[in-house]
């Protein structure tokens, strides 16, 4: 992995991209002291085997400059085998400087050195074959050269193995200052005295640090300003096409690709073209490109890895960076969670398998590189935990939106798909919605995606505004609308068929979800129900992305369907009054997830209860809170199961300890899926031909998961036991097993299956599973052939020590294996059949050859071992399958103990809160009710809250209660406890309250704050009247409406006129409603109506009345308390927010002013009223005029 630039210096300059690359070669002091010179038969053997050139003379310019400078081989050597590399080796940089005055650096900047495990991306005749690389894959290293189209340029080589010293100084342009240096270094180095050394230290210190500052403060010298890929002509935004030739204005235009001209791709060498491929058919993809152990990244995807992952660009005159294969976990959820889309190129052939490619067909230059394909294309919406990546931390599910609209007119109709490809549920749905998209906005509020998918320009205007809008912030993709590629339910249905579901009668497949989106006309279902096409249309285009990201036969083999229904899809048919309700869950859509802050991370009802110990039961906790039950049988069994926890801490607590460790196991199912998904290799997948090089580590991480699910599983079956004396009927039923009541699945026969079906220690240390012998025939016959050729290498090597009279052993590893490592005083022995491959100096020094037989017998090695591995592979994929085959045994245990996880959390926060009670909700009564007493705000800290009562519906209180007082006073703040509580109770939990009793709420409705929707268009009236206009249309007598402050955003009469309209309609209704406002007219249109019960929130007011209003101090009680408050008293918060006092004094005088014009038109109207009425009310209505007259005495200021 690339490193940011730091001032280290170190490591070894011996890549040859580097040498290939820098203006002047890099000199290793390691390598400036003496050595012996190499035997010239020795190099020439070692660079024969290597298959590069004979080291030239570098003194002698004919023979440099004997082959084109283009096409030059820098000289490799064949590195000692016995230095082990331990890490990832070090690159260097070097930094020119300007003048020749300023010091030479021989020292170089530190680099991670991509280039071991790589070749050449253009292989000639003799290069193709060659696997002598300690990893038998290519070596690449693209050149600026190859950027152009007239002047493509082979790239260099870049190897493992170390240059020789006689190859350090090949170029005969090197400064004459440093050949100097070198000169008095070697000097130095063959014989001086201490104190001229210890001179010589100091002196190369200070030029050390000299050079760190050129390095770290002249970036110009190290990396270009302009890349060549900023320069191509057909990138440039005036010229950029995508592939089919439309320019980004043509309605057509697709972004995905990109539009690279056939003369330049037929100018580049076979890798470079093949990059600039698969680029030009995902342009908007970051390339993680396979090149050996390392992905690497180019161009304009190298710039995404600098900036974006923190690398360095990689030596050279095009932009370039990469990290190792290990790595690709850690580097694509960088960046996909960024909002980026990696696709992963995979090498799908060994250079060996490219080389029997090319002498099947008649082969061009661009077939001798090595094919690479993509294997899968990754965003925040197509997450598939697979072998190189770990299941994240996170446990919201990351949905993929499918939405098609068909334009009603007024209103739409909508078909959707959403899907979580972590886990395979797919979620399929069909409904109409009103011209505001409220059942849309409650989708997007209970299932926020990560990704939509749409047609382009299929949406109407209301629905393009919630896409700006409220899907502002995820990624969007676009789906085909015509052409062969195009979607419809005809085509979804066809295709499930001839893939997955094929099959009729009693061979049928279908799930029941899809079976009844199907017409019962067509037996073959192949038709799609009239009610129910823009629903498969939507699964449709799921399924076209999912493919288009190599995704189908991961995903689609462990679909559940489940069939969406709006909750409020019952609200057509609604009886108006009701003694019961005709649905099953509470409806809680956008604004009242938002304006009771339900959902969401920050002190929201979710973040207060949630003391889940696992992700499948925080999952199941957001479900419970977004759709709260309104069956009271359900509510009480929750209720006593909640009590039962909290009557039994040790088991709690014991309980939560045991869950705490577990894995997300929902998502480890759908892994150990894909991991016994036999489809892969059968769809023949890119998958199933990539060549992994760290295959062994993901194959011991998969066991070891799988293991950590095993070891889960076989903790959970300890959960009957620690609940055997449970009495409550919910806590048996998700606690105990069938034979005692309960639905908890036994597992024990499955997991003693597996207990014993491999050795589970021998597996977590080698990664693989091996059967015992005998339990399989073709695992016993490879072992049979690797056994008969561990017994042909033995014989061979005792022939060997025969011919040389010497002890004699193999050396090496991988496919540098069998290497006859013999004695240097009897290597003279070693005749032509004997290819010398390296040498060891020391005390034993030793030769090591190879000969045909060696050759042959670790191939044949190389072949039985795969087989044997091939063998173990499909061992542990049939494993994973088996397991997956009992999948509904281990989703039952999982939902039971994700019910078990959230019960246990509503009991730990009952534990913490310092009032607690179980409240008792009825159904089935003819005037719905609700009685709190000293009730507390969930989410505040109760130590700080004073806590309120309420009553509405009751005998002696009106259901609808008008509600007046102080700004902040606590009127939202009542408003919003109240329905927190109805919503914590109706989900079966206890609540922090002295008492309460309630009917049961089929839907919240609420009207708080005042905000305008500038992107949308919508003023703050407008917002204010759309959704009181949703709660006219769609409340009934059993719904819980919380209005705050109607009417604000207009004229003072418009306003007060709409809020007593509302009002009454809400009476009329008898649904309990709060009402806040601070419209006094309101208080005198419905003092006397027996339907409206009036409350205010209580204070305490000093100075009321005197001249100087910014002496009046207002002390908020924040209790609840019948009839009304007389004024707001909006001058005190004006001093609470710092107004200066003259404006507030003045303001003080006008308001005085308008309240005697009104009350002047009172008095007006009663005196007349009077003289009118009847002489027994006159008494009255004499009374009430001199009460408004006090107050209009009260008026002059």
């Amino acid at each position: 992995m690339s490193k940011k630039l730091n001032t280290s210096v170190g490591g070894t300059p011996t890549n040859t991209l580097f040498n290939y690359f820098s203006k002047s070669p890099a000199v290793d002091k390691k390598k400036l002291t003496p050595s012996v010179k190499p035997d010239t038969e020795t190099t020439e053997k070692e660079n024969l085997k290597n298959q590069q050139p004979k080291v030239e003379d570098p003194k002698d310019p004919a023979k440099k400059h004997s082959k084109p400078a283009a096409k030059r081989k820098l000289p490799l050597s064949g590195g000692s085998d016995d230095e082990a590399v331990t890490g990832l080796r070090k690159r260097k940089r070097i930094v020119q400087p300007e003048t020749e005055s300023e010091p030479e650096m021989d020292e170089t900047k530190s680099e991670d050195d991509f280039s071991e495990n790589a070749s050449d991306y253009e292989p000639d005749a003799n290069e193709s074959s060659d696997d002598s690389g300690s990893s038998g894959e290519e070596d690449v290293s693209l050149s600026e050269q190859d950027m152009s189209v007239d002047s493509p340029t082979p790239k260099k080589s870049r190897k493992k193995s170390k240059i020789h010293n006689n190859n350090n100084n090949n170029n005969n342009n090197e400064p004459s200052s440093k050949k100097l240096k070198l000169e008095t270094t070697i000097q130095l180095a063959e014989g001086s005295t201490f104190q001229e050394k210890l001179k010589n230290l100091q002196s190369n210190a200070k030029k050390d640090a000299s050079y760190d500052d050129i390095v770290t403060t002249t970036s110009t010298l190290d990396e270009p300003v302009v890349w060549p890929h900023q320069k191509l002509e057909f990138l440039q935004p005036d010229k950029i096409k995508d592939k089919a030739g439309r320019r980004p204005d043509h309605p057509d235009y697709d972004k995905s690709t990109l539009h690279v001209p056939e003369k330049f791709l037929n100018g580049l060498s076979p890798g470079v073209r093949q990059w600039w491929v698969l680029k030009s058919d995902n342009y908007d993809c970051v390339l993680f490109f396979k090149v050996g152990k390392f992905y690497e990244l180019y161009h304009m995807d190298a710039d995404v890895g600098v900036n974006e992952l923190g690398f360095t660009y990689m030596r050279g005159e095009f932009a370039h960076s990469g990290f190792p294969e290990i790595s690709f976990d850690k580097m694509s959820t960088i960046l996909i969670d960024r909002g980026f889309k990696v696709a992963r190129v995979e090498q799908t052939e060994t250079p060996d398998m490219m080389t029997e490619r090319c002498k099947r067909i008649k082969a061009t230059k661009f077939d001798k590189v090595v094919a690479r394909e993509i294997c899968q294309i990754t965003n925040r919406g197509t997450q598939v935990f697979g072998s190189q990546c770990k299941i994240g931390p996170n446990h919201q599910p990351n949905y993929m939106l499918a939405l098609v609209e068909q334009d009603e007119g007024t209103w739409s109709r909508y078909g959707v798909c959403f899907i979580d490809t972590s886990i395979g549920d797919f979620h399929l749905g069909e409904f109409e919605d009103d011209k505001n998209c409220s059942r849309l906005l409650t989708l997007l509020s209970h299932h926020m995606p990560v990704l939509l998918l749409n047609e382009k320009s299929a949406l109407t205007q209301r629905s393009q505004q919630i896409v700006r809008t409220v899907l502002g912030g995820i990624l969007k993709e676009q789906v085909p609308s015509n052409g062969s590629q195009a979607c419809n339910a005809e085509k979804t249905l066809k295709l499930l068929a001839e893939r997955y579901y094929a099959g009729s009668g009693s061979d049928d497949n279908w799930p029941l979800v899809l079976r009844t989106m199907q017409s019962d006309v067509d037996h073959l279902g192949l038709t799609p129900h009239n009610d129910y096409k823009l629903a498969l249309k939507a699964l449709g285009e799921c399924i076209f992305f999912i493919h288009k990201c190599k995704l189908e036969p991961k995903v689609l083999p462990m679909a559940r369907y489940q069939l969406y229904v709006p909750p409020d899809q019952l609200a057509d048919a609604k009886p108006t009054v009701a003694s019961t309700l005709r649905r099953s869950h509470m409806v809680l859509d956008a604004t009242t997830l938002s304006n009771l802050r339900i959902i969401g991370e920050d002190h929201s009802l979710f973040s207060t209860l949630d003391h889940c110990c696992t992700k499948f039961g925080k999952r199941l906790l957001h479900h419970w809170l977004c759709a709260p039950s309104c069956d009271v049988e359900v509510i009480k069994e929750r209720q006593d199961a909640i009590g039962e926890l909290i009557g039994m801490p040790a088991e709690l607590q014991e309980v939560r300890a045991l869950l705490a460790p577990m894995p997300d196991f929902e998502r480890n199912l759908a892994q150990i899926h894909l991991f016994g998904n036999k489809q892969i290799k059968q769809m023949d997948h890119p998958d199933s031909r990539a060549i992994l090089f760290e295959e062994k580590i993901y194959n011991k991480q998969k066991l070891l998961g799988f293991m950590a699910v095993l070891k889960g599983f076989n903790t959970l079956t300890k959960l009957p036991t620690i609940f055997h004396q449970c009495q409550t009927a919910l806590l048996k039923r998700i606690t105990q097993l069938p034979e005692y009541g309960g639905s908890f699945p036994d597992l024990s026969k499955e997991l003693k299956y597996f207990a014993t079906a491999f050795d589970h220690d021998a597996a977590a240390k080698t990664g693989v599973i091996a059967p015992q012998a005998g339990m399989d025939a073709e695992y016993d016959s490879a072992m049979d052939s690797i056994n008969e050729i561990e017994g042909r290498l033995k014989t061979y090597l005792v022939e060997q020590e025969r011919h040389f009279g010497c002890r004699i052993t193999y050396f090496g590893s991988d496919k540098k294996r069998y290497q006859l490592d013999v004695p240097e005083t009897h290597a003279s022995k070693a005749n032509k059949s004997y290819s010398l491959e390296g040498q060891t100096k020391g005390k034993k020094p030793s030769r090591r050859y190879t000969t045909a037989e060696t050759r042959a017998l670790l191939k044949d090695m190389q072949h039985a071992e795969e087989t044997r591995n091939m063998v173990l592979k499909d061992l542990a994929r049939r494993l994973f399958e088996k397991f997956s085959n009992h999948y509904e045994q281990w989703k039952q245990c999982i939902d039971c103990v994700a019910n078990l996880d959230v019960l246990g959390s509503l009991a730990e926060y009952a534990v913490q809160q310092m009032v607690i009670c179980v409240p008792e909700l009825v159904s089935g009564v003819e005037q719905p009710f609700v009685q709190v007493k000293e009730g507390y705000h969930p989410c505040v800290n109760a130590s700080t809250y004073i806590p309120n009562g309420l009553e509405l519906g009751t005998e002696s209180e009106a259901p609808l209660s008008l509600l007046t007082g102080p700004n902040m006073g606590g009127k939202s703040t009542l408003m919003r406890e109240l329905g927190l509580l109805v919503i914590m109770a109706q989900i079966g939990a206890h609540i922090p309250a002295a008492s309460c009793r309630l009917s049961l709420v089929d839907r919240i409705f609420t009207r708080l704050g005042a905000q305008d929707d500038i992107l949308a268009g919508h003023s703050t009236f407008l917002v204010e009247l759309n959704e009181t206009s949703l709660i006219l249309k769609h409340a009934t007598c059993h719904s819980l409406v919380l209005l705050d402050e109607l009417g604000r955003g207009t004229a003072t009469y418009d306003g007060t006129a709409i809020a007593a309209s509302v009002v009454n309609f809400l009476a009329n209704l008898k649904c309990r409603t709060l009402f806040s406002t601070h419209y006094h007219n309101l208080i005198d249109f419905f003092h006397n109506d027996k339907r409206i019960t009036l409350g205010h929130m209580a204070c305490m007011v000093e100075n009321e009345d005197t001249a100087d209003p910014t002496q009046e101090t207002v002390t908020f009680l924040y209790k609840y308390s019948a009839g009304a408050c007389p004024k707001s008293y909006g001058f005190n918060a004006a001093k609470l927010a710092g107004m200066p006092q003259g404006i507030i004094k003045r303001a003080y005088e006008l308001s005085k002013k308008v309240e005697a014009i009104a009350l002047q038109r009172k008095i007006t109207a009663k005196i007349v009223s009077a003289t009118a009425g009847k002489d027994e009310s006159k008494k009255e209505k004499l009374t009430a005029i001199q009460e408004l007259l006090k107050q209009l005495k009260m008026c002059h200021v």
